[in-house]
């Protein structure tokens, strides 16, 4: 079969290579890919940048964001042909650390778990791969052309759950977010946020007045550009800020969120940003401002399958009260064979989806 691939640590690696049919184990679903999205992941990893390859690989097969329709299902699974699944991504670590044990992948705690298309396990690029059903959560059919935004929703999921659990600390009833990044996971985090019932305004360096931000509005959710209000100004616009969601991927923007915070206040930081990268701040200052305001700041890495199946139901509520909009996030649709030209960044870009199918 055929599949989209990279030698980690190589600039310049990605191939649609023959790689070798599936030998499916026991107990494993086999699931024929239908649309894998693309990611700064993604372009990092093809850039050399980090990636692992599995154990006797020379290549990694890229593709964490997926949709499937599932060709075959063990007997007792409640899977069965033409469902359409996402699969998850991060798999336990061989030592079976207490939250791998509890099925908290994500809360890892020896660092050695494996990651689908990212670390020592081939992703979903390929045109069929098969897996432990414990980690297709099923996809209800009208949902098919949104579904492969389910994993990078998963981060704004994982985000308010922890959130919300960690504030029973206190009587808290937020009203103010502040979503930092327009990307994909911005934007999918903010319409979470408004789901919920939280005035959301998403903070970006693209310039007022941007198709991203009439689709941001559409859907009840404000828009900031950071190039003509700086984000220390923020709460001087919106006024106490409740959560603030960092997900820019750029290490400058961490001081100024962490510093916009009302009272009682959360910040979550989401990206996973380039060391050797500094910033000057007032220490003593920001730690008066955190005790004496009982502000909270934590980080978070997506997800376990509550988060994808949370994550589906959040994608299914946004289809009944806005039919169609989710759709439009998705801005590019390419064959799998284009993938080196998906990579490829265009400014009006907001996810890029390569099809097998």
């Amino acid at each position: 079969m055929r599949a989209v691939t990279v030698t980690p640590g190589q600039t310049g690696s990605l191939r649609i290579r023959e790689v070798p049919d599936l030998q499916p184990g026991s107990g494993e679903a086999v699931v024929r890919v239908l649309q894998t999205g693309l990611c700064g992941t993604d372009a990092e990893i093809t850039a050399g940048l980090y990636g692992e390859a599995p154990p006797g690989s020379a290549y990694l097969v890229l593709g964490h964001e997926n949709l499937g329709s599932v060709e075959s299902a063990p007997v007792g699974s409640s899977l069965a042909p033409g469902d359409l699944v996402v699969c998850t991504v991060r798999r336990p670590c061989a030592e079976g650390c207490l939250p791998c044990r509890s099925g908290q992948n994500d809360m890892c705690l020896t660092g050695h778990y494996r990651e689908r298309g990212i670390q020592a396990l081939h992703g979903f690029m390929s045109e069929r791969y098969a897996d432990d059903p414990a980690y297709l959560v099923q996809v209800p059919s009208h949902l098919r052309s949104v579904a492969v935004l389910v994993e990078p929703m998963t981060v704004g999921q994982k985000t308010l759950e922890q959130t919300f659990r960690i504030q029973q600390r206190m009587s808290w009833q937020p009203r103010q977010a502040v979503v930092l990044g327009a990307g994909p996971v911005g934007i999918l985090a903010a319409a979470a946020m408004r789901m919920r019932g939280l005035e959301v305004t998403v903070a970006s360096r693209e310039a007022a007045g941007s198709a991203r931000e009439a689709l941001l509005r559409e859907a009840g959710i404000g828009y900031v550009s950071t190039a003509s209000t700086p984000i220390e100004d923020l709460p001087r616009r919106l006024g106490a800020i409740d959560l603030v969601l960092e997900a820019t991927g750029s290490a400058s923007v961490i001081a100024p969120a962490l510093g916009v915070l009302g009272r009682n206040g959360v910040c979550v930081l989401a990206s996973v940003t380039q060391v050797g990268r500094t910033w000057e701040m007032d220490l003593g200052s920001w730690n008066r401002q955190m005790v004496l305001g009982n502000r909270l700041v934590f980080g978070t890495v997506n997800a376990a399958r509550r988060h994808f199946e949370a994550a589906v139901r959040d994608l299914a509520t946004a289809e009944e009260r806005l039919p169609g909009w989710m759709g439009r996030l998705v801005t590019r649709r390419l064959p799998f064979t284009e993938a080196t030209r998906a990579l490829e960044r265009e400014p009006s870009d907001i996810k890029t989806v390569i099809d097998f199918d």
